[in-house]
């Protein structure tokens, strides 16, 4: 019983702090994009700034190929964490980090290729390669920072992150100025992330979980299993739809080449803040809900998704209202008339996506925390599917507006009703 009451102490005061800890890693981010973006402009030019967010979305894109593994390894490590389970814990952390790196270096391998065949002159063969180790070095300190999480230390790794922004904006700022181009930018990149990983020792303040004993090779094989069974294949699926429905930015450079790309950036960055802030209320619950599913806490899951659910609808509808407002104001004060996009129907398309999208992550979380992916993986596929298929469709008469379009078409024709329809059937166990 003492243990429960510990326990329920921990998780009562871990959500605010891991909520505000985020807060600081998103307004150093903010700052950061307010600052680098005109020096982006200014100093690799608009070609050169839609490869770099081409680049950068292609990093990003490739998690899909670790989407079974990252939720599926959280969900373990917080089972063994929440049970003080350490052997298990260090197994899965070994287990996860071959395959992290492992997959990082092909994908990594995969991408210089890729560029190299495609011939962008804007992207030299050792701004690639460099690119690439940033991506193997990304990957190697992400499964640090899931033990973090697991371990009831989210808000250590959200230092991390913060430290990590403030490292690669000062470093980049002074490259650029001294005409590092591309391969400067992720050579400080590749920096930052060096530098963070050496104080992930730091954060663990010696209480990081170590085996007794050694163990044999043989003993992941459980783990794997799991890890490549039912569960894992709930987790690719469900984090290939979540990387899917944040790559609109590859869409439209699809359609319509890197200027596009950029345009679509300037216009929805800030609202893309603002989708991170809303997006930061669930996910920080996360470390806890597996927690709390580990040992069967339903009651109290049901009380928090409520309160967390409350807050975000609060914080959510004024901020979409605020961006159609006064989106169009802000990036031209951030931006100057030169590059600010001058769209009142595209700020608030993009202030209404802000909504659509900040409410939906929160059955999504659930889902994800529970390991139970049937009734969300399927809807989240018809949206994605609907949002692909309309914005091909719309993008010759709307172009860069068209991905935002079929945002606000697909959540108004009823896939938001159903997303909040699919949470509550998982919180009382229906799905």
């Amino acid at each position: 019983m003492s243990q429960l009451k510990s326990l329920r102490w921990v998780l009562f005061s871990e959500y605010p702090l891991s909520l505000l800890s985020s807060y600081f890693a998103i307004v150093a981010g903010i700052v950061s994009q307010i600052v680098l973006v005109p020096i982006y402009l200014a100093t690799l030019g608009a070609a050169g700034f839609g490869t770099l967010v081409l680049v950068l979305g292609l990093i990003n894109y490739a998690a899909i190929g670790l989407g079974w593994l990252s939720g599926g390894l959280q969900r373990i490590l917080g089972e063994a964490f929440g049970r003080n389970d350490r052997a298990r814990f260090v197994r899965a952390l070994d287990l996860g980090k071959i395959i992290f790196v492992a997959y990082a270096f092909a994908a990594a391998l995969a991408g210089i290729g890729v560029f190299q065949a495609a011939g962008r002159p804007q992207l030299s063969l050792w701004a690639a390669i460099v690119a690439g180790f940033f991506l193997v070095a990304s990957y190697e300190t992400a499964v640090e920072r899931l033990a973090l999480q697991a371990a009831a230390r989210l808000a250590a790794s959200n230092l991390l992150q913060f430290v990590q922004v403030v490292v690669y904006s000062i470093s980049v700022i002074a490259v650029l100025h001294g005409g590092g181009g591309l391969a400067g930018v992720f050579a400080c990149q590749l920096g930052s992330i060096l530098f963070v990983r050496l104080l992930v020792p730091l954060c663990w303040q010696r209480n990081r979980p170590r085996a007794d004993h050694s163990y044999a090779v043989s003993s992941l094989r459980p783990l794997l299993a799991r890890l490549t069974g039912r569960m894992g294949g709930g987790y690719f699926i469900a984090g290939a739809l979540v990387l899917s429905g944040q790559s609109d930015v590859l869409v439209v450079g699809w359609l319509g080449g890197p200027e596009a790309a950029a345009r679509y950036v300037l216009l929805w960055k800030v609202a893309e803040v603002g989708v991170t802030i809303l997006w930061r209320i669930s996910e920080s619950w996360v470390p806890i809900l597996v927690r709390l599913d580990a040992v069967g806490e339903r009651a109290r899951i049901r009380r928090q998704y409520k309160h967390v659910a409350g807050l975000l609808l609060m914080m959510a509808i004024p901020g979409g209202l605020a961006y159609a407002l006064f989106g169009g104001w802000l990036t031209l004060l951030w931006l100057g008339p030169q590059h600010a996009p001058n769209d009142p129907m595209g700020f608030a398309l993009a202030g209404a996506a802000i909504v659509w999208v900040g409410l939906a992550r929160l059955p999504s979380i659930l889902a994800y925390g529970r390991a139970r992916f049937r009734l969300w993986n399927g809807l989240a596929f018809v949206e994605i599917a609907a949002r692909l298929a309309l914005t091909i469709a719309l993008f010759p008469r709307f172009g860069y507006l068209a991905p935002l379009l079929a945002v606000n078409i697909v959540h108004a024709c009823g896939i938001a009703a159903a997303y909040q329809w699919a949470g509550w059937r998982l919180v009382e166990g229906r799905a």
